[in-house]
């Protein structure tokens, strides 16, 4: 492994699969971050190219739809993306469709772009940000009780004005329960407890992580690097990596407030399935 750096730095992993919310996602990454020259982005990109289909929920029929938006390129080409890229400030791993294997796989694969940056950081490619994120992120995990800190949750809408949510903690994830849909029946599922009533000064511990909102060490890669072998895993991702965290001694936390927003709600947009 790349020996790990202590200049500040932060490695943000981003996974997407056929998302065209990726663009604003990392444009956003960087136009709001505190200390841009020192985010370092991962891209595992999963796109179709050429004859290209995806499904409609409604009435479970495939539709014909164009290819998939190149994030990284279309970022590149912008004034702000330029400089980011030309100092591989923003790296790429491109899989075609038919090849992907599903978002832990794919989280395994990001964490290979990992070049020794202080910091790690997981979020999904479909997420809005509060001014200065990045730092406010590292703050609330040094200010855990904690020689082994992981900061999770799952984050608030996309719709949520984050920079007008300082004073309110963000949710704790700790309300496993069995699925009754017919397309997840009796698997386990994680869903977000209340809202603490007032901000809370530390980082409150929390028995799960969240895929789309994850900060830790960089050290954790070595001792808990992600499973190359869990393909086609959606539903159980988290329970995994929590199981594996906790046993190796990490603790783990929900953050003090809210600095990522999640895009729940993508209907008739193309999805992995299990």
């Amino acid at each position: 492994m790349p020996p790990r750096r202590d200049d500040g730095s932060i490695f943000l992993s981003v996974a997407t699969y056929r998302d065209e919310n990726c663009f604003n996602t990392v444009y956003k990454a960087y136009e709001k971050a505190k200390n841009p020259e020192k985010l370092f982005i991962g891209l595992t990109q999963q796109n179709c190219h050429q004859d290209c289909k995806s499904g409609v929920l409604s009435n479970l029929s495939m539709v014909e739809v164009p290819p998939d938006d190149d994030c990284y390129q279309k970022f590149c080409d912008t004034d702000l993306g330029q400089p980011f890229c030309a100092n591989s400030q923003l790296r790429v791993l491109n899989i075609d469709e038919p090849e992907s294997l599903g978002p832990y796989a794919a989280r395994y694969f990001t964490s290979k772009l990992w070049y020794g940056e202080q910091w790690y950081m997981q979020i999904d490619a479909h997420m809005t940000f509060a001014n200065h994120w990045d730092s406010i992120s590292v703050d609330m995990l040094n200010k855990a009780p904690s020689s082994k800190p992981i900061l999770s949750h799952y984050p608030p809408s996309h719709l949520v004005d984050l920079d007008k949510r300082t004073d309110r903690a963000g949710a704790r994830l700790c309300g496993p329960v069995f699925a009754t849909s017919d397309l997840e029946s009796q698997i386990i599922r994680l869903e977000g407890a209340g809202y603490d009533p007032q901000q809370l000064e530390y980082p409150a511990f929390a028995p799960f992580t969240a895929a789309g909102y994850f900060v830790a060490h960089s050290n954790f890669l070595r001792e808990v690097p992600f499973d190359p072998f869990l393909p086609w895993i959606f539903m159980g991702e988290e329970i995994i990596m929590s199981t594996r965290l906790w046993t190796a001694g990490y603790d783990i936390f929900s953050p003090s407030r809210s600095v990522v927003g999640h895009m729940y709600v993508r209907r008739h947009k193309p999805k992995f399935w299990e």
